[in-house]
């Protein structure tokens, strides 16, 4: 059991929703650009010092592990609705995957 006190009344977390926020709008934004950064020079690789592993490995960190970091950092926080938020971002690398091969992209 947590040693923290729980919500007055059982509601929700109020102690600092707007910091618990920023921080996952923050995380928000490097996975909404670390992972099709990494993506996009994986399948670049080949000009670019690295390997395509390193590139795409950095890309799935990125794309994935950071929605659920924010989403356990506001599930910690007690903010549900920034997990929620979080936890859509799971939903952007098939859609820059998807973008990025039906422009062009990968080569």
């Amino acid at each position: 059991m947590s040693e923290r006190p729980s919500a007055p009344e059982g509601g929700r977390n109020t102690r600092h929703p707007t910091g618990i926020r920023v921080v996952i709008a923050i995380l928000a934004l490097f996975a909404l650009i670390l992972g099709p950064l990494g993506y996009l020079m994986g399948l670049d690789a080949q000009t670019h010092a690295g390997s395509a592993a390193e590139w795409f490995t950095l890309a799935f960190g990125a794309a994935v592990g950071i929605p659920f970091l924010a989403a356990a950092v506001a599930t910690v926080a007690g903010d549900r609705r920034a997990a929620l938020w979080a936890l859509a971002l799971l939903a952007w690398p098939v859609v820059f995957v998807v973008v990025v091969h039906l422009l062009g992209m990968a080569g």
